[in-house]
């Protein structure tokens, strides 16, 4: 056994935080139970493998994280990571990190978010399950929180509940399932807004630090922001305070994440649950809108320059239509119109995840008069919008 073995045993039992699941074999004796380390990155910048600098998740940010790995003695990184289903602690096992300072350090936390009543060498709570490299073949990492929720201290946050039991399946893969309607929500912070990361790795360094996994979190459904205005022609003078609603139409009611790899090692992509327009729900409602759906956005607290009111939401799924109610005046009794815009082509209407799709209407009486729209990573934190198409009303 080498002296470096008997330094990380000997950290292993300083630490006596990590579960005693994960042992190398002999042929990996050099590397003894090194424990994974992990950065985090921001959703909210740009960031690459290559950058000499990121933007890392904020201070107390929470997130769960699985490790997958090969668990056979004969196996290659060419080998399934397991058979009919992951078994924990066999093919993969997960835990709970926080970030503990301002360069996205993450350290291994209890699962509730208490306090600590001690933690180690590393800043790790000493009651939290951590990972350990299982050996030199490759290990996958999926990580998963809510954006929404990154620091909430109520002892139950979004990143908490993300790992259902491993039998929960959509379409025969391992997802959790997120509620896309509105509800009772008044503002897009309120919505749900899942952020997934994966990374392959595997040790190639002799200290823990040199094996750091970094971790990239992207948003998993898409965000739509509908900006509007009076019309050029000036045919119609409509105050911010008469336009009354604007819709999503044919949007996803239930969006699907992955919290598991596939047997090969890949990730199933974001998906949604299809809309029936023959439930029953939509009877009432299918004359005026046929796509069955329909998600009342919110309006944003910051109006885009130029325009009279903005709205946004957290969507996925198809986007069928955007439809827009407004009245001529403020009276109660004033004339009521409604316009849907149905000109959308497939790169508008099939909603990509981790894409921020930004509409700049002008309305005139009883229709929309022009429609630009820009489609950008989401990540990108933009505060005015050049529009890159323009796009016509085929109704």
């Amino acid at each position: 056994m080498t002296i470096r073995k008997y330094l990380y045993i000997a950290i292993a039992l300083v630490l006596g935080a990590c579960s005693e699941q994960d042992v190398f074999d002999d042929s990996q004796e050099e590397m003894g139970r090194m424990p994974v380390l992990f950065s985090a990155g921001n959703t909210d910048a740009v960031i690459t493998r290559a950058s000499t600098s990121a933007s890392y998740m904020p201070q107390d940010s929470r997130f769960v994280c699985s490790m997958f790995f090969h668990a056979g003695a004969n196996d290659t990184d060419k080998s399934a990571f397991y058979d009919s289903k992951p078994t924990a602690d066999v093919s993969m096992t997960t835990t709970w990190l926080k970030v503990n300072n301002s360069i996205g350090n993450a350290v291994y936390w209890n699962n509730k978010y208490l306090p600590a009543a001690k933690t180690d060498v590393y800043g790790f709570d000493e009651t939290a399950k951590c990972f350990y490299w299982q050996n030199r073949l490759s290990h996958i990492f999926l990580a998963l929180a809510d954006y929404h929720k990154l620091s909430e201290d109520d002892g139950d946050t979004g990143s908490l509940k993300l790992y259902p039991d491993i039998t929960t399946q959509y379409e025969n893969q391992y997802m959790v399932a997120y509620d896309l309607t509105r509800g009772d929500k008044t503002a897009m912070k309120q919505q749900p807004d899942p952020i997934q990361a994966v990374e392959t790795a595997q040790p190639s360094g002799a200290t823990p630090e040199a094996n750091r996994v970094k971790l990239f979190f992207k948003h998993q459904f898409s965000q739509v922001q509908v900006n509007l205005k009076n019309s050029q022609d000036a045919s119609v003078t409509i105050d911010p305070s008469q336009i009354i609603s604007v819709e999503l139409l044919g949007v996803a009611e239930t969006g699907y994440v992955a919290y598991c790899i596939q047997p090969d090692g890949t990730v199933p992509a974001t998906t949604s649950a299809p809309i029936n327009i023959d439930d029953a729900k939509y009877a009432t409602t299918k004359k005026d809108n046929p796509y069955g759906s329909s998600f009342n956005m919110f309006q944003r607290s910051t109006t885009a320059t130029g325009y009279l009111k903005s709205f946004e939401g957290i969507t996925f799924g198809t986007l069928e239509g955007i439809r827009i109610t407004w009245q001529e005046s403020s009276d109660a009794n004033a004339v009521k119109h409604v316009a849907t815009f149905k000109g959308l082509d497939a790169k508008h209407k099939n909603l990509e995840s981790g894409m921020k799709y930004i509409y700049n209407m002008e309305l005139r009486r009883s229709l929309i008069a022009q429609v630009t729209a820009e489609i950008t990573p989401w990540e990108i934190d933009k505060t005015t919008y050049e529009a890159d198409a323009t796009i016509d009303n085929n109704n």
